[in-house]
């Protein structure tokens, strides 16, 4: 039940709701904390590690009481540095310490000396990254004075715990979620049907769109050893797999913020169109953006952030972005991937001026849609050359890594000669990724529905109600029919539940 696309899911959230709206106001938030955990003792690969949420808890509670009482500097300092360590002590000793002890093996074995053994790798405790960022945000904020340590410890320990953003995120702020914590909604028809079809239309994004893809990118990615494979099929698998990990993970948001709507709590977006971004930075703005907020308020900032020079910015935006690749894997694949997004944005940034200059003589640029396509083409485009390497993490089955990568960039050129030779040949390729006339067709009524509800700025639980009932009821069904007759069941976890 570590992931939200599955029948126990369901089956658990319906019992919760249905308790959750018959019991008192002040009862409700303590159900939800017992539900949290029964949510993360389910997996009995993932219950023994309920005592390091617990712990996390426990010590990241009291360290924010003990700082508010605090008035030496120093002492307050050391009791933040304490803190800190204990967050992120237990997210680099599950997360890391087996990738830093296998790249340290490697590098002695390519001097000569084989006789240090690699730390062996462990199993990482289900959203261990969520909550860590959520209870170490906490701390820095209630040391820096911007929200006041919270005096109940069941109130923090669902904050931190909460299943609904454990596993995806959103990765909450205590100044937003804790107040709506302690004052719980009552039930309203309008509020809980909106949140219900947020969760559907994540399932639909999960289901008909991004497991559809997801069955033509591990066709090819899943088989690079067989080196049948030339730059067409490759570069087509690539730009699947962007908008893949777009549905898979923004889908996952869906279902959390959907039952937080439910539950009466607004949780934060983490998508806003991020793949129609007409440059990096915009869509970084839009990308995963509790995640990048976190970075830019707890790290970007306190390195100088852009206040100390151009080079010094360059450098901060590279750290961060290498720290943001090594938080979604322990793996040198990871670290490219964010390094190579640090460096686009570096160079955005750069050349931003001049790309202003020449924009206003271009004469395509004239034409507002075309020039937001042009570069949103272009985004899209640089924003899949990174993802090759997100895609060759170890974390996916039969991936081997940098490796992965490697090979895709060293045989994108290849075949392209051949493509328009022999269409038939073509056609037969496609079929054995799984791409069929029928996949296309599903993909393109899929990625047609998403991107004409996204594309106004409110949320899609909010746009659905305003849509006329004779309308709205023949979506709903016409969404569940689609996910029965073309969703793709194959694979319900998350692809960032991994992470």
């Amino acid at each position: 039940m570590s992931s939200f696309f599955a029948v126990a899911f369901l089956v658990f959230f319906a019992g919760v709701c249905l308790v959750y709206f018959v019991l008192p106001g002040a009862v409700r938030p303590f159900w939800l904390l017992v539900c949290s955990y029964l949510f993360y003792l389910y997996d009995p690969q993932n219950a023994g590690f309920v005592v390091l949420l617990a712990g996390a808890s426990v010590l990241t509670w009291a360290a924010a009481l003990l700082l508010e009482r605090l008035r030496d500097g120093p002492v307050r300092r050391i009791c933040l540095a304490a803190a800190l360590v204990l967050c992120f002590g237990s997210l680099f000793y599950y997360k890391y310490f087996g990738f830093l002890g296998e790249t340290l093996s490697n590098l002695l074995r390519a001097v000569g000396l084989r006789g240090f053994s690699a730390a062996p790798s462990l199993l990482a405790p289900v959203g261990i990254s969520y909550f860590t960022f959520a209870a170490a945000g906490y701390v820095i904020d209630v040391y820096r004075g911007k929200h006041p340590a919270e005096k109940n410890l069941l109130y923090y320990a669902l904050f931190v715990g909460f299943f609904p953003c454990i596993v995806t995120g959103p990765i909450e702020r205590a100044p937003k979620l804790i107040p709506q914590l302690k004052a719980p909604q009552a039930f309203d028809y309008n509020r809980v049907t909106g949140g219900l079809f947020r969760i559907l239309w994540g399932f639909f994004k999960k289901f008909v769109i991004a497991n559809t893809i997801g069955g033509v990118v591990d066709a090819v990615y899943g088989n690079l050893d067989y080196k049948g494979y030339t730059g067409p099929v490759l570069l087509l698998a690539s730009l699947l797999y962007t908008y893949q990990l777009y549905c898979d993970f923004s889908a996952g948001c869906d279902v959390a913020i959907g039952a937080g709507t439910v539950f009466g709590f607004t949780l934060t977006e983490n998508f806003r169109q991020p793949l129609r971004a007409g440059s990096f930075i915009g869509l970084w703005r839009r990308w995963h953006i509790s995640l990048t907020s976190w970075f830019r308020d707890y790290l970007y900032i306190p390195l100088g952030g852009n206040r100390k020079g151009a080079l010094r910015q360059n450098l901060n935006q590279l750290f961060v972005f290498l720290v943001s690749g090594l938080w979604h894997g322990a793996s040198l694949s990871m670290a490219v991937w964010g390094l190579l997004n640090g460096a686009y944005l570096c160079i955005g940034k750069a050349t931003e001026e001049i790309r202003l200059r020449l924009a206003r003589k271009n004469p395509l640029y004239r034409f507002r849609p075309v020039k937001r396509v042009i570069q949103a083409v272009i985004v899209y485009l640089l924003f899949t050359s990174c993802i090759v390497f997100f895609r060759a993490s170890e974390v996916f089955p039969g991936s081997t890594g940098l490796s992965d990568a490697l090979y895709l960039y060293a045989h994108l050129f290849t075949g392209w000669d051949k493509l328009f030779a022999s269409p038939a040949s073509v056609g037969r390729l496609l079929a054995s990724i799984g791409l069929t006339w029928q996949t296309v067709a599903v993909l393109g009524f899929g990625v047609a529905v998403v991107e004409t509800l996204e594309s106004v700025p409110d949320p899609v639980s909010r746009v659905i109600r305003k849509v006329p009932i004779v309308m709205r009821w023949p979506l709903y069904y016409a969404m569940c029919l689609a996910m029965l007759l073309f969703g793709s069941f194959a694979n319900s976890g998350s692809i960032y539940g991994r992470f």
